[in-house]
């Protein structure tokens, strides 16, 4: 059977109910701008008694200082949550002292806790934060090597296929061929929705979708239009898994899967 990854907000945890069984078994708990730790990990242990494997954000830029990310790790640890995505997180909302993904891994609290992986972003299209992306990319999978961590580049939602078969080339190439087994790539897949809700979503997150969008569909764009997941994933190549992204909805997704098969 084959099972995929998904990414929520807490907020979204009861509607996971509907999804076809054992479909999923990493969730990717988002920790939003504004939300707080103690919530996070709460919603990390909710999903774990419900048989899922929670993976919650660690986004760097939303952590105070030192003693919070302690708090936050060990919190976790306590719950027995073994895999994270450590991210830099939102430029605009900084709370603390860490500025990238890399401030907090020099930390040295990772290495005190049992985690079985941590994982991090990868940008395919780039990324509008960084402009050293895939330098940082490289020195971030150097680290976690060197600390004998295992890890999956989990990418940001792509709609452009050819870039994005170009950038996992270049990144087994650069970094895959370094690390075999130790770490791999989950590529980012918008679920079904309304392409107007995917530009909103894209401008958000730095994907650029509407030009994409015109030239791919060669259709006018309105509400009645949907993306189709199939229509991207069918193009991507060398991957090794899919991360959803539901940005149309828990029931949408669902049933999209269930028609899909």
């Amino acid at each position: 059977m084959t099972r995929y990854s998904l990414e929520i907000v807490p907020k979204q945890i009861e509607r996971l109910k509907i999804l076809p069984p054992k479909m999923f078994k990493d969730i990717y708990v988002a920790f939003i701008p504004g939300d707080n730790i103690s919530n996070i990990i709460e919603a990390s242990k909710l999903l774990k008694s419900q048989g899922f494997n929670p993976v919650p954000h660690c986004p760097a830029r939303s952590i105070l200082d030192e003693n919070e990310l302690d708090f936050f790790l060990s919190g976790l640890a306590k719950e027995k949550i073994n895999k994270i995505l450590a991210i830099g997180g939102s430029p605009k909302n900084k709370v603390g002292i860490f500025d990238k993904t890399i401030d907090i891994f020099s930390t040295g609290l990772f290495e005190k806790y049992n985690f079985e992986s941590i994982n991090i972003a990868g940008h395919p299209e780039g990324n509008p934060d960084d402009k050293d992306s895939e330098k940082n990319l490289i020195l971030k999978c150097d680290w976690l090597m060197s600390k004998g961590f295992n890890s999956s580049i989990v990418t940001q939602w792509t709609l452009n296929i050819d870039q994005t078969n170009s950038w996992v080339k270049e990144i087994k190439k650069n970094i895959i061929s370094k690390n075999q087994g130790k770490i791999n790539i989950n590529l980012g897949i918008a679920g079904p929705a309304k392409l107007t809700t995917l530009i909103n979503y894209a401008k958000i997150c730095g994907v650029s979708a509407t030009s994409l969008i015109i030239r791919n569909k060669k259709f006018g764009l309105t509400k009645l239009v949907k993306h189709n997941p199939s229509e991207i994933i069918s193009g991507l190549e060398e991957y090794d898994n899919l991360h959803f992204f539901p940005f149309g909805g828990i029931k949408e997704l669902s049933e999209w899967i269930n028609n899909s098969k």
